[in-house]
């Protein structure tokens, strides 16, 4: 117990000032992705092992051997040597305990008295560069492009979305890719990671907040509608085409047939497209409220709007699953068919289907939008970011 105290001040007291700054927001947020990555692991690949035997109580019986000498195991292994007959080694061991968490306060009494000292750089304004906003040139298409653009890189959330689609990609994928069927672990991970590119920006208005009332003004009508969202499509076109499609060939990599990660890629280049659709639909047809609550960096819901959120999952996942179904037909039915002719053919053809998908999505979106502005900016304004 004062291991753990002692413990908890100390980490708590030495990252106060990261904490309390933009940069240690944003670490908190990039925790999430281990901790997903650690998750899917879990789920796909122990009940898997524990099936085929491999996994199993004696697994674990060497891992005494060093827990023994963390502090914990120390004041465990301690009670055990008192109850063999053996003081001597007990007490070493608490002795060494003691001598931890005497270290540890130290250590937090040291941290503390310099951060009741030290100035606190947290609210300090930073550096305003000023630079022309990159595609602004190009009408408002161009602008609603760059400035998503500009958020896929720079704001932690996006870029924890990104990661968890990968995530997502290999964890699908784990259980077959080095088996026979490994062509199914690549055609459903690209189709699984087009699903979540649109589940996780279904609500763009929603996680725009009151910073999209500012953006209506320059949204007149359903052409207006249509570029801003055919531009917020260009801008996670950007990351995630790429993003996916290598995704993609390392999978196929591992599952030693390299090649067949362009058939992945088509796959995938057909549920961005279909994800950006659904997505776009929802943002205009479902939107709902967000917020932040206090030590927990990704949005949620606003109270009352849960089930939209499962709705949209639904829809994402149902939507993509059925888009893709042509371009998994097409890939299976051409297996016989030489690869210098079948896969650039499926990818151009998969690459013309999503972008007809996604200009369908965006018409849709426009069309729904344009009638209900005043509405999604009240939504926006309900926001807390």
């Amino acid at each position: 117990m004062l291991f753990c105290i002692a413990l908890a001040r100390f980490v708590t007291t030495s990252l106060a000032g990261l904490l309390r700054s933009r940069r240690g927001k944003d670490f908190a947020v990039f925790l999430v992705i281990p901790i997903v990555a650690l998750y899917e692991a879990f789920t796909q690949v122990v009940p898997r092992l524990s099936a085929e035997g491999k996994l199993h109580a004696t697994s674990f019986g060497g891992v005494d051997a060093w827990l023994r000498w963390l502090p914990p195991g120390l004041a465990a292994h301690a009670i055990q040597d008192a109850s063999s007959g053996r003081p001597g080694p007990a007490v070493a061991r608490l002795a060494l305990l003691a001598a931890v968490i005497v270290v540890l306060v130290w250590l937090w009494v040291r941290l503390l008295g310099r951060a009741l000292v030290t100035a606190d750089t947290s609210t300090q304004s930073s550096a305003v560069r000023g630079a022309a906003l990159p595609l602004a040139r190009y009408g408002l298409r161009g602008t609603v492009a760059a400035r998503f653009w500009i958020y896929q890189r720079r704001e932690p959330l996006s870029v924890t979305y990104w990661a968890i689609v990968v995530v997502i990609m290999g964890a699908v994928s784990v259980s077959t890719v080095t088996t026979p069927r490994y062509l199914v672990a690549i055609l459903l991970s690209a189709g699984f990671a087009g699903a979540f590119v649109g589940i996780f920006h279904a609500n763009s208005i929603g996680l725009s907040g009151p910073a999209f009332s500012l953006e209506a003004t320059a949204l007149t009508g359903s052409r207006a509608l249509r570029a801003y969202f055919s531009g917020q499509n260009i801008a996670l076109g950007l990351v995630g085409v790429p993003l996916l499609a290598l995704a993609s060939f390392v999978i196929a990599a591992v599952a030693r047939h390299p090649v067949d990660g362009f058939l992945g890629l088509a796959v995938d280049l057909a549920g961005i497209g279909a994800g950006l659709a659904v997505s776009n639909i929802l943002t205009a047809g479902l939107p709902y409220p967000v917020e932040k609550r206090a030590g927990n960096p990704t949005p949620r819901p606003a109270g009352g709007y849960t089930g939209n959120t499962i709705g949209g999952t639904l829809a994402c996942l149902g939507g993509v699953g059925v888009a893709v179904i042509p371009v998994v037909v097409a890939v299976v039915s051409t297996n016989s068919d030489p690869a210098a002719i079948r896969m650039p053919l499926l990818v151009l053809g998969a690459a013309g289907y999503g972008l007809a998908l996604a200009s369908a999505g965006v018409r849709i979106a426009a069309a729904t939008a344009a009638p209900k502005l005043p509405e999604l900016c009240q939504i926006a304004l309900r926001s807390k970011l």
